[in-house]
């Protein structure tokens, strides 16, 4: 029993164009054409060939029938027009020496990533080691300056008209279990911001965009204090830094962590694929499959 091809549900506009171009088509040349399996051919030239499916994965959403069937109509006249361009440019270049070459030298690079590719991802699955990232960090201090100030803590954005605004005064400042569930209590209840980032670093420019405009910049402030509050019109502003980190001084090493574990995995993969190639270098050298022609003197 012959396997039945898919079937292609195409909108009716489209159907009925695609119909009447296979109609067409039909009575093109004479020279024997082999078509993909499972698909419906609609339009031909010279042996290649534009089927309904190629159409419809380009087709948009939501397009009325009339608008389906004139994008089917331009898709089939531009593709028909592509067609013959490249054909009769086939025709007119005789000499595709250069063409060749660059064509090869694209297929060796393809053939050259996609090893090198499978090599390294047999090669580098297992993790960098924190021994290793700590030691590279200690190494190369000069590579990890900050050009801005980072901070972990809390910021709290509370409307003006909360209640009870200073039980939330006397808490924010803590760091225990206890006085973060009530913080986040009071921001649910209270429709209130709350961003807990003391695992995590922010810069102080982020910070900053998310208080009203002050006279001094927040990095000064900072430098001064650890916990401030704002206020405008709507809303107070709470933030609490647990640890500051100034522009000019060496990045915490967790900031870093994620940057230096792809700088080992670069340097890694970069000296095994160089050894790769010079072992297969040697191994050419030993069995003399490599041939050096010198000129006579």
């Amino acid at each position: 029993m012959m396997n039945k091809p898919p079937r292609t549900f195409l909108p009716v506009g489209v159907l009925s164009f695609l119909l009447s171009i296979m109609l067409v088509s039909c009575k093109w040349g004479k020279n024997v054409t082999l078509y993909v399996s499972g698909k419906t051919p609609v339009v031909e030239i010279n042996g290649e060939v534009l089927y309904a499916e190629d159409i419809k994965q380009v087709l948009p959403l939501g397009l009325s029938d009339a608008d389906s069937a004139l994008f089917a109509e331009r898709y089939i006249k531009n593709w028909a027009q592509d067609v013959l361009f490249y054909q009769n440019a086939i025709r007119n270049i005789p000499d595709t020496k250069d063409i060749d070459r660059l064509v090869e030298n694209y297929r060796r690079s393809l053939f050259e990533h996609e090893f090198q590719r499978r090599l390294i991802e047999q090669k580098f699955s297992s993790e960098i080691t924190d021994d290793e990232i700590e030691q590279f960090f200690n190494d190369n201090q000069r590579l990890f300056v900050l050009d801005e100030s980072l901070v972990k803590g809390l910021f709290l954005k509370i409307p003006v008209k909360s209640h009870d605004l200073s039980t939330i005064r006397n808490i924010y400042t803590r760091q225990d279990d206890e006085s973060f569930e009530e913080i986040e209590k009071y921001c649910i209840r209270n429709a209130a911001r709350c961003d807990f980032f003391y695992d995590n670093w922010r810069t102080v420019t982020e910070l900053e965009v998310l208080l009203p405009i002050q006279e001094e910049p927040l990095e000064k402030l900072l430098k001064d204090s650890s916990s401030y509050e704002f206020k405008d019109d709507e809303y107070i502003y709470l933030l609490n830094v647990s640890v500051f980190a100034g522009k000019g001084g060496i990045e915490p090493l967790d900031h870093a962590r994620a940057r230096i574990k792809g700088l080992l995995i670069n340097s890694n993969e970069v000296a095994y694929m160089r050894k790769i190639k010079e072992d297969l270098y040697e191994a050419a050298l030993e069995k003399n499959r490599i041939i050096f022609y010198q000129k006579k003197k």
